[in-house]
């Protein structure tokens, strides 16, 4: 099988499922840019897989763009053959030009895809009118759609999606970064003294790391916050910390890598996801895999996964709700997890779920062109 997977930037956290993807079949990743400021997302060759960027105008994020949370990108001539030379074309994003625009003309040429779809009801921000309908069009024409968990099923299955094209598999986690990295640091670590959360994310308002601020500082004791991550309100957060009495508490470590991520999580007892909204979440299987516990707001895609496990917590995204949820975590407190949990997916688990729904797309198309 010939594997295509198209995607608007090379994000760290994809390559280990890129990388088995490359191991089970013919396989090239193809991307839109060759970079993301946002998130400090670079193009670069990877040794595990074959990547190539694609010819495509990026459209400035201004005016209703803006609202976006990625840049769109229209095809320069050539690229859709680039896409669809393949068997099977896998995509993560539907909310996208360039993805709708290679669609189309997959569709007219009988190419079958695949669609990842994280979206929950709960992250989706429009449920009418002509982007719902698109949204609708671009899912109902794959040949099979993968979801990270039960909140993204039922978001396509809302959708129209019949429920035997929908593959459920796990958001999957770099094992070697998030497990055994983590482990190592700290072996032989006293696992005691205060309390230390920690909140992994872009510091925009959709992050909610201020209400986070304002529930720490409403517990007694003095628990500590590790703050990593940067954007337009780090400043803000940094004066707001200072206000609330907790400049000595909070460290703010700038943008860190994922191995330097792993290194903050080897230290830290409780990572905090206290979004208004999120996609998915994350960072809170990252730290489930390190051994930490997780605070999780109740809106993130990944809550209804975690919901009812050991060392979870699901709380509102409100200054009362993160409080009562840092003062559980904190009082529950025993160790960090020797053994990585189940649903810390593994890329193995999610390459094998992603190609059983490739051939599941191609059985598809087969039986609609031999009508």
């Amino acid at each position: 099988m010939r594997l295509v997977w198209l995607d608007d930037v090379q994000a760290p956290y994809r390559e280990p499922v890129l990388e088995e993807l490359a191991r089970r079949v013919e396989f090239r990743v193809l991307f839109l840019f060759d970079d993301e400021p946002e998130r400090r997302l670079v193009f670069r060759p990877h040794p595990g897989y074959a990547a190539e960027l694609l010819r495509a105008w990026r459209l400035p994020r201004v005016g209703p763009l803006r609202a976006l949370d990625s840049y769109q990108g229209v095809l320069r001539p050539g690229s859709v053959r680039r896409i669809l030379d393949a068997d099977v074309v896998v995509t993560t994003a539907w909310a996208q030009l360039a993805t709708v625009t290679a669609v189309l003309v997959a569709r007219r040429r009988g190419v079958p895809y695949v669609v990842f779809s994280e979206s929950t009801l709960d992250s989706r921000r429009i449920a009418s009118g002509p982007v719902d309908r698109v949204r609708r069009w671009f899912l109902g024409g794959a040949g099979a759609v993968v979801v990270p968990g039960p909140a993204a099923r039922d978001a396509v299955l809302a959708d129209g999606v019949a429920p035997e094209r929908v593959v459920e598999t796990v958001n999957a986690v770099d094992h070697t970064v998030f497990a055994e990295r983590p482990r190592a640091l700290r072996a032989g670590r006293d696992p005691g003294g205060e309390h230390r959360f920690v909140v992994v994310g872009q510091l925009i308002p959709r992050k909610n790391v201020a209400a986070l601020l304002h529930a720490l500082a409403a517990l007694d004791g003095a628990p500590r916050l590790d703050v990593v991550g940067d954007g337009a309100e780090a400043g803000a957060l940094r004066a707001l910390a200072a206000e609330l009495g907790l400049a000595d508490r909070v460290t703010f470590h700038g943008f860190l890598d994922e191995q330097d991520v792993a290194g903050v999580l080897a230290g830290t007892h409780t990572l905090v996801l206290p979004s208004t909204e999120e996609v998915y979440g994350f960072t809170a299987v990252e730290a489930r895999t390190a051994g930490l516990q997780v605070v999780v707001s109740e809106v993130a895609g990944v809550a209804a996964s975690l919901r009812g496990a050991g060392g979870v917590w699901t709380v509102p995204p409100d200054v009362d709700g993160l409080r009562a949820g840092l003062a559980a975590a904190r009082a529950a407190w025993t160790g960090w997890r020797d053994e990585v949990p189940d649903d810390a997916g593994s890329p193995s688990r999610t390459a094998a779920d992603l190609v059983a729904a490739a051939e599941l797309a191609l059985v598809g198309q087969r039986r609609r062109s031999s009508r």
